[in-house]
């Protein structure tokens, strides 16, 4: 499983680098799917409801829809491709390096044992900080949303590597509803041009981060 998480980690730091619209909406598709692959190999075998939810949900709608929600409307705009998530520089590129090395560190400490579940709260940690520093640096609608999808899924693939216990099938099903929901506002905000498309050319002040 670890081949699968060190490849869920590229697909986090990749559209980092590559500064498309394309490239973030299809890193969120490739997260959805490699975590439907983590969540595979945890439970190769599915016999419950709730375990067939949850594959649907990251394979189907984390993995595919919500990603083509936000692409048909950006295409239908004729977005700008150029879109970045973070600063293009040098020193925002080795923020984002060393936020993974101190999640590597951090799961060290709160996993003791080697192996695939310290792997798996690194990738998962360092999803969650580079989410955030996608908040902190971006003004525009586009890029916010993106951080708040990193962060969103980050958090997933932590449920997905804990300790399963008893859950409500109805709580899933709301969880999925409003990631639904959320998608689905994104995308009204996307198609109704709010305050800057992605890709587009912001004045010196809207480049400024948010913090």
């Amino acid at each position: 499983m670890s081949s699968l998480l060190i490849a869920l980690l590229g697909a986090l730091l990749v559209p980092l680098f590559v500064g498309t619209w394309r490239t973030s909406l299809a890193g969120l598709g490739a997260q959805g799917l490699l975590m439907a692959l983590v969540a595979w190999r945890l439970v190769p075998s599915p016999s419950t409801f709730e375990e067939w939810l949850v594959f649907f949900d990251l394979v189907v709608i984390r993995g595919f829809v919500a990603p083509m929600a936000l692409f048909t409307v950006l295409q239908r705009r004729r977005a700008p491709s150029r879109s970045d998530v973070i600063p293009p520089n040098l020193l925002s590129w080795t923020f984002a390096l060393g936020l993974v090395l101190a999640s590597f560190s951090f799961s060290e400490t709160l996993v003791v044992e080697p192996g695939d579940p310290q792997t798996l709260v690194a990738v998962a940690t360092a999803g969650v900080l580079l989410g955030f520093l996608v908040l902190a640096t971006q003004s525009e609608p586009f890029g916010q949303m993106v951080g708040a999808l990193r962060v969103e899924n980050a958090i997933t693939l932590l449920e997905i590597g804990g300790e399963a216990g008893e859950s409500s099938i109805a709580l899933r099903l709301g969880a999925i509803g409003v990631f639904c929901g959320t998608v689905a506002l994104y995308r009204w905000v996307l198609a109704a041009g709010v305050s800057g498309r992605a890709g587009s050319d912001p004045s010196p002040a809207a480049r400024e981060p948010t913090l």
